[in-house]
């Protein structure tokens, strides 16, 4: 076929992306709607009240993605067609292009879709089929959030599970099986992202191939070269190195001119090309290649490689790639802290299941865009491809969900930043446009720092709960990592208040550990009247949404000064290590003596107090009694169980550790988070 499954990913990252993003959209929007009100008595009849703005939230969202969607899927196979004219001529001799008369044009011509009519036809047939899907997805949503209402009602009529836990089981399952689902023809399920991936897939390579061989047959060449992938699948693997015809009409052992001097070669033909593609050639993923084969001066291959073992190592990264979107999915969808809190935990252990994986299998490459919920095998931003561009959500900014409430049309391209000084021939301007870009530049140079600083100010400055960001230098750094050789980014930038006064700093680091890119939340310090305003949740989180499009897979901090064990630990950041947990549960002991301590006093004043105030008291030192009760549970886990696994005690169960028992604004998890010391971790 015309292009490789990587040139695939790419050429079709832009339409299966608006579709991922309207999953996760929807996804939030059916979460915020179930989770309002959980607890009070008319929820359901609220909950079934709203359900008619859901239809209208998720009908505006799925007619803003069917017209962005008809319109990038026609520049999706028109891209196609022109890869497969420009692929088709390489490699080939000079001579043999020397009568072709689009030759000195070749640039012109493969901005043209010479066949518009073929290609607006498998165009229109697909935007035709997957809109017809529509209609189905809604009323799986639809029937999906009436389902999940229904089940929670029914539990807290019968007993066994509160309403939230029954609404958080069913909502699960729901998640699982996947909300913009339905069932085809065939009675097989799919997701609506998944179901575009495969269509776009399929009929994108129909069009790379269709350009490919228009190109070649307008040189006369009739066959072609089947390539030989590393970790084919079983329906690949028998064509690997087969020779095909373009237009069938030759198969079989046949004598063919030579294309590099006189007399003839014997040439074995398997088939015609639609024969390979019948046959499962031309599946979505496929990672073969055709190119043209010339009698006598293209070379085979030996023998074409078996390499099954290889398939099944990549096809376990995949499973596991799966096994970490569903458990961030779980965690999107989760309805209370505890469900989100094993979300979390379950992302963890595949993660570290996947570099376990890696280790035993260097061959492979982690691709951080796949473990990103709706990624299926779509490449992230960055990803580029012949006559493509990078995907483009439909609202919120570079890699943000979708929101129901204010979605938009798309906007029209973010224009280009201000282009970077340029340099002299003997000093090139290096790349900074992305983070593996900005790693590579040498700052040894003051106008590389220059560069780097204006492009993290591109990304970092801006204001932020009332306060500014101005980024004011950037330094190279060589003691990252474990073993303190990690090659890094540090950025300084000041923080301001509306009237432009200093009112404090921050620093972000970056650094490459092998093939990951990692990110540190190294300092932040605001003026101790400016806290508690939303300042560091706005910030952190515009930032992770540049981490994620630049596949940094990890954010590292220091949870130390101040309050900052207790806020790293209540905004989802984990132990990054061992001793970073038990250093937190030896406090949370020495925490246990304190309260039982408290309690034993209350008591005591208890006893010569008036009533009012002894029961106001004993009611304070009850509520402590809870919270050590379920300190009990984590620290008895943290005593058999390993680090790592899933039922380890969390920084964040540990931080919210008594808070529903919580006595004058205080309890056991804050206090001991609070001036606590540790490395932390989030994987994204």
């Amino acid at each position: 076929m015309a292009l490789t499954g990587d040139q695939i990913e790419a050429v079709t990252a832009s339409t299966v992306g608006l579709y991922q993003e309207v999953e996760q959209a929807i996804l939030a929007e059916i979460t915020r709607r179930l989770a309002a009100g959980m607890d009070a008595p008319d929820w359901a009849v609220t909950r079934l009240g709203a359900l008619s703005t859901l239809r209208t939230a998720t009908e505006r969202i799925l007619g803003l993605v069917q017209a962005a969607g008809a319109d990038q899927i026609r520049q999706t196979l028109a891209a196609a067609y022109r890869s497969g004219q420009a692929i088709a001529t390489t490699g080939l001799p000079a001579q043999l292009l020397r009568g072709d008369p689009d030759s000195g044009r070749l640039a012109a011509v493969i901005q043209q879709v010479p066949r518009v009519a073929a290609v607006e036809s498998l165009a229109a047939a697909l935007v035709a089929d997957i809109g017809a899907k529509h209609s189905n997805v809604l009323r799986t949503v639809l029937d999906a959030y009436r389902s999940v209402i229904q089940q929670a009602s029914a539990v807290s009529i019968a007993g066994g599970m509160t309403r939230r836990q029954a609404s958080q089981h069913a909502y699960a399952k729901l998640v699982d099986q996947g909300l913009t689902s339905f069932v085809d023809s065939s009675g097989r399920r799919w997701r609506l992202s998944s179901y575009v991936e495969m269509a776009t897939r399929t009929v994108t390579q129909r069009a790379a191939v269709q350009g490919q061989t228009d190109r070649l047959t307008t040189l006369g060449v009739d066959t072609v070269i089947v390539s030989d992938s590393p970790r084919e699948c079983p329906k690949c693997r028998p064509w690997e190195g087969k020779i095909l015809s373009i237009s069938g009409g030759q198969r079989g052992r046949v004598e063919l001119p030579s294309a590099v001097g006189s007399g003839t070669v014997t040439v074995d033909i398997a088939g015609s090309v639609a024969d390979a593609r019948a046959a499962g050639l031309q599946h979505p993923n496929c990672t073969h290649s055709l190119r043209a084969f010339l009698p006598g001066a293209t070379r085979r291959p030996a023998r074409p490689t078996e390499n099954p073992e290889g398939y099944r190592a990549k096809e376990r990264q995949r499973e596991i790639e799966r096994q970490i979107r569903k458990w961030k999915e779980r965690e999107t969808a989760a309805l209370d802290p505890a469900a989100a809190a094993g979300a979390r935990a379950k992302v963890r252990a595949w993660q570290g299941e996947m570099r376990n994986h890696l280790t035993a299998n260097p061959e492979l490459k982690r691709l951080s865009y796949r473990e990103q919920p709706g990624a299926g095998n779509i490449p992230g931003p960055r990803a580029g491809g012949p006559g493509v561009s990078p995907p483009r959500p439909l609202a919120g900014g570079p890699g943000s969900p979708i929101q129901a409430a204010d979605l938009t049309p798309p906007a029209p391209p973010t224009p280009a930043p201000p282009a970077l000084p340029q340099r002299t021939r003997s000093a090139p301007t290096p790349p900074t446009e992305s983070l593996t870009d900005i790693l590579a530049v040498d700052l040894d140079r003051a106008a590389n720092r220059d560069l780097v600083r204006d492009r993290m100010a591109s990304v970092i400055d801006g204001r932020y709960a009332g306060l500014g960001v101005e980024v004011t230098d950037v330094t190279g750094y060589e003691g990252f990592g474990a073993a303190g050789r990690g090659h890094g980014l540090i950025v300084s930038a000041r923080i301001v208040d509306q009237g432009g006064e200093p009112s404090g700093r921050v620093q972000r680091a970056f650094y490459r550990d092998g093939d990951d890119l990692v990110a540190v939340h190294a300092f932040l310090q605001i003026d101790r009247d400016l806290r508690g305003k939303g300042f560091a949740s706005e910030f952190n989180a515009n930032l992770e949404r540049w981490y994620r499009s630049q596949g940094i897979v990890r954010i590292e901090v220091h949870a130390n000064i101040d309050v900052g064990g207790y806020t790293w630990a209540s905004h989802g950041y984990d132990f990054a290590d061992d001793y970073a947990a038990q250093s937190v549960i030896n406090r949370l002991r020495f925490m246990v003596g304190v309260v039982q301590s408290r309690s034993a006093e209350l008591r005591e004043r208890a006893a010569a107090a008036s009533a009012e105030d002894a029961r106001r008291l004993r009611a304070t030192a009850d509520a402590l009694d809870r919270q050590l009760l379920a300190t009990g549970d984590i620290l008895d886990r943290a005593a058999t169980e390993p680090f790592g696994s899933d039922r380890y005690p969390s920084a964040w169960e540990i931080s919210q550790l008594g808070r529903s028992e919580a006595a004058g604004g205080e309890w056991i998890g804050k206090m001991t988070m609070l001036g606590s010391d540790w490395q932390g971790v989030k994987w994204l």
